[in-house]
Parts: structure tokens; C-alpha cells; sequence
């Protein structure tokens, strides 16, 4: 059959930022709980920096009926990757939830607002690359290539580099993102300011696009559906997925934009227990090992004792405890306390909830109306490469609630950006930088603050637990500790200066023989 159309995949890549220059990994590309890269997430002493995430696209042949052809590598076609990704946080408005519309610019004294982006420009590469895995190698024989740029920012003259690209050795792209430089070039505070907002700051997080044109060897070139690239910070549970993910998120703005049917316009679908229910049992229980909620007179087993027995007992228990979704993306929920998280309206509003989806999920098991297809143990993962797959398997680690503003990305993904298809950004209608322009300046200065807080409420609510852990067992103890601690000994947390340095020094939470994610590779 002949090649009509060919799609990038993943269609939102996520890569994510090391300090380690050479050393990296690929996200991942398949359902289920990723390994640890070779050699664990860190270099070997030492300097132990950071492992960079790369984010790999691969390009699919689809025929006149959109049907899947299969992938398509340099073997088959001459590929040529353009990638443009860039940083425009410090000449955005300030963070804002969707519900304010009084809205300021940072840096707002500055003129010359093209001189605040970070921006690279579009960069081209291709052909296959022997050397990718040594990225140093791959470097000196010019088959990778540093996104650096040379940049007046408040006058002062900073080199940077937003990242690394290159090529596998099947012609695929693989783009490495920063490496964790957040600072002021004019000496700025970071006490001017608050959990999100920075003037003189930069980071090297950012975003863009990623296209590419493929040449097939009957000379044809067909239309290429391009993709997009969101650098964030690190995963410190890579292990560990959100209650809401990025994809139950982007799945549930399809279902309402209607580019993909609901779940529930079959009047015969069952969601099925071990596929549709279980993961998201998983993820409620799995909070037992980045939160300890002021519990540690109880072990962890015995804080998530009720989730122990698979199925549950009694799953009207569990639905009756959740707040029922609201009908507009992000706001409260009504009814319930669980889950115990924050809504995007902070901090007008604590319900967090699942999405109408995942609720709708809970719902039809807790009446019944769910196929019991429990064997006693999960599905094994799928371990083949598909398009969707490489999608879902890049979302689902990331957070997909609250956005206040988030940790990859923020409300304006899911509510303002528009799309070709599902998931799938239209380009043509953003700016690299776009995606990640609300988030937090720097990085670090919302990823110390949003941990865990009560306010007004009489319940503790957690923020994004499986990025940026709270408490977690440091031994074979069920004793909690405070993950962001200061590096010195003792229970002081860090200061968000010492978060701006020491970032990389945080351990990350992995599982153990004992079934037991416990923090590992902390540096003091």
C-alpha cells in the first residue's frame, strides 16, 4: 500500500532535566513501571550529577484509510528532524489561574520583550547515528548538536544551553533537555517574589515543536503530523504515577473536544477491573510511600491497609469518599473528601478530583457494573512499540492535576491550546515556549514550596507528591522522613536557594526486593 501520511510519536514528548552533560537515558516508551537506566539514575562518583531523560521520536507510515503501516526509520526513508524548542518564561505574564483576568507581566520594566526569550532557533539533523549512545562521541563527530545561544537578558550578556539533539542509529531524533541552570544574571532575590514569579531569573525548562520531512525511497515526501517537546524537571519517583496523569487529563479534553469518543458511548462497555479500575487503586496506595501523613505511629502497609485486599470488599466505600467532578475542567468538586489534593482554583477551593472519566470508572464498579477479570496479579505491561503507546507511556508519568501552575504543564494545555487530533498540539497555532511559558521561574522556587499545606481547610492536601515527594521511608524502618530536607544533618527543611543548588543532591524514591519504595541516592 502506499504511504499517505506519516505521524510523529510520541505526539507530546517528555524529556526532563540532569546536570549531567554527557550521561542520559530514554523515557519511556512502553506501558508499566520503567527500570532504572544502566548504572541507576546518576553518574558513577564523582561527580553522581543527574542522568538527563531524552524524549526519542520515531516517525509511522499510515495508508489512504489512516490505517497504521508500521514505523518508519532510516532503513526506509531519508528523515529530516527540525526541532524548535524554546524558554519565554521571563517575558511571559505572570502565573495566573484561567480565572483571573487582571493579569501582569513579569519582568514588566523591560522594554524590549524579545530579548527575555531564551531562544535557539530551529535547528535541522538527520541520517542514522552509530554513536548516540555516547553523547560525547556523538558530539565530536557532529551528529549531535547543543541547542546554546547567546543572549542579552536584563543586559547581561549569558551563555546557555537549552539542550542536546541527535539521532539513534536507526534515524530516530533524540532531544536532551538542560541541565538544571536556574540563576539571575543581575543578582536578583528569589525572596523578591512568590512561589512562581521571579523577575531577573531564568531556568533551561522549555518546549517547542518537533517536525520533520521524510523522503521514502519511491521519492515520495508525505504529509508529516508533527509533534511537541516539553522539557521538565526531574521525576525523583520515576516508579510513580500520579492519581490524575497527564493522559487521563489530555484523554478527558479529547472526550469534550470530541476527537475521540467517550468510554461510555458503547451502552455495552464494562470497564474491566484489571485494566480500567486497578491502576487507578494502584496510584491511591502507592501516596503511602511519598506521603506519610502525619501517620507514622501507623506503618506504611497499615496507613493503605484498606487497598491491601485486591479487589476491595466493598467498593461503594471507596466511591462514596470521592468528590464528585465538576463539569468545568479544574474547578472543585462537590460531595466527598478524597482525593486529598488541591483543584486549579487554589486556594478558593480544596476538591481536587478525578477526572469525569476516571469517576465515571469508579462509579460503574462500585455498582457493579464492571467485568471481574481479577486473576490475582496486573496485566504485565505491552512491550511493543506502537504510536498511542509511545504516547501514553510519555504521559502517564506526568502530573495532570492541580495546575497551579503544575510541574511539566500548566491549564492552558488542557483548556486553551487546540489540536489536530488527540493529543496532539496544532502547531501552526503556538510558539515554542508556549506550553511552559506560565510555569513556575525558576523551576525550583514552586517545587520546594508545593508539597503538602492546609490553609483554610481542616485537612492536609497534597500538590504533586509523585514528582516531588514529601515524606518517605529513608530505611527499613516506617518511619517518615522529610524528603527535601535541608543537606546538612537534622529535620530543617531546604531554603529555596539551597533548592536553586542542590537540586540534583535529592534522593530519588525506588523499589526495593520488598516491594517497599524507599528514598536511595542521596547525596550529602
Amino acid at each position: 500500500m502506499s504511504v499517505k501520511r506519516i505521524r510523529i510519536s510520541p505526539a507530546i514528548g517528555i524529556a526532563r532535566l540532569g546536570n549531567s552533560s554527557d550521561s542520559y537515558f530514554i523515557g519511556p516508551e512502553t506501558s508499566g513501571e520503567p527500570p532504572p537506566p544502566d548504572g541507576g539514575y546518576r553518574e558513577a562518583p564523582p561527580s553522581q550529577f543527574i542522568k538527563r531523560q531524552a524524549a526519542r521520536f520515531r516517525v509511522f507510515a499510515y495508508d489512504e484509510n489512516d490505517k497504521l503501516l508500521g514505523e518508519v526509520t532510516s532503513d526506509d526513508a531519508e528523515i529530516t528532524w527540525t526541532v524548535h524548542i524554546a524558554n519565554t518564561k521571563a517575558a511571559s505574564v505572570r502565573f495566573h489561574p484561567k480565572s483571573e483576568t487582571n493579569l501582569s507581566l513579569r519582568n514588566a520594566l523591560f522594554k524590549d520583550r524579545s530579548q527575555l526569550r531564551l531562544d535557539p532557533g530551529a535547528t535541522t539533523l538527520g541520517g542514522a547515528n552509530a554513536d548516540f549512545a555516547d553523547l560525547r562521541r556523538s558530539r565530536d563527530t557532529g551528529a549531535a548538536k547543543d541547542l546554546t545561544i547567546n543572549q542579552r537578558f536584563l543586559d547581561v550578556l549569558v551563555n546557555f544551553n537549552l539542550g542536546t539533539v541527535t539521532t539513534d542509529d536507526k534515524g530516530r531524533l533524540l532531544v536532551l533537555g538542560g541541565q538544571g541552570e536556574s540563576k539571575s544574571p543581575v543578582g536578583a532575590s528569589l525572596a523578591e517574589g512568590d512561589f512562581a514569579d521571579h523577575d531577573g531569573w531564568y531556568d533551561d525548562t522549555s518546549d517547542g515543536s518537533i517536525d520533520a520531512v521524510v523522503k521514502l525511497k519511491d521519492g515520495s515526501s508525505p504529509p508529516v503530523l508533527g509533534s511537541w517537546l516539553v522539557v521538565g524537571p526531574p521525576k525523583y519517583a520515576p516508579g510513580l504515577k500520579p492519581l490524575v496523569t497527564l493522559y487521563d487529563t489530555l484523554f478527558q479534553s479529547a472526550v469534550d473536544r470530541n476527537l475521540i469518543p467517550s468510554l461510555f458511548a458503547d451502552s455495552q462497555f464494562k470497564p474491566s477491573f484489571t485494566k480500567h479500575v486497578y491502576p487507578i487503586l494502584l496510584r491511591a496506595a502507592n501516596m503511602r510511600w511519598v506521603y506519610g501523613n502525619g501517620r507514622e505511629q501507623f506503618s506504611a502497609t497499615e496507613f493503605h491497609r484498606f487497598f491491601n485486599n485486591i479487589p476491595p470488599a466493598n467498593p461503594s466505600v471507596i466511591f462514596q469518599r470521592l468528590s464528585r467532578p465538576s463539569d468545568i475542567p479544574g474547578n472543585p468538586g462537590t460531595g466527598g473528601d478524597m482525593p486529598r489534593m488541591w483543584c486549579d482554583l487554589y486556594p478558593s477551593g480544596p476538591n481536587g478530583t478525578l477526572t469525569r472519566t476516571q469517576y465515571k470508572i469508579i462509579q460503574m464498579w462500585s455498582d457493579g457494573n464492571c467485568l471481574n477479570d481479577w486473576s490475582g496479579s496486573p496485566e504485565l505491561p505491552d512491550e511493543s512499540i506502537t504510536p498511542d503507546g509511545l504516547t501514553r507511556a510519555a504521559l502517564e508519568p506526568c502530573v495532570g492535576a492541580a495546575f497551579f501552575p503544575g510541574i511539566e504543564v500548566s491549564w492552558q494545555l488542557r483548556d486553551e491550546y487546540s489540536f489536530v487530533e488527540a493529543f496532539r498540539l496544532d502547531s501552526s497555532h503556538l510558539e515554542p515556549g508556549d506550553v511552559t511559558k506560565l510555569m513556575s521561574l525558576p523551576w525550583q522556587s514552586d517545587f520546594l514550596d508545593c508539597s503538602v499545606e492546609r490553609g483554610q481547610w481542616t485537612t492536609d492536601l497534597v500538590w504533586w507528591p509523585t514528582q516531588r515527594p514529601i515524606n518517605v521511608l529513608g530505611g527499613t524502618d516506617d518511619n517518615y522522613i522529610s524528603w527535601a530536607r535541608a543537606l546538612v544533618s537534622g529535620p530543617d527543611e531546604m531554603t529555596v536557594d539551597q533548592m536553586v543548588t542542590d537540586w540534583y543532591k535529592l534522593g530519588f524514591l525506588l523499589k526495593q526486593e520488598n516491594g517497599r519504595y524507599q528514598e536511595v541516592d542521596r547525596l550529602e
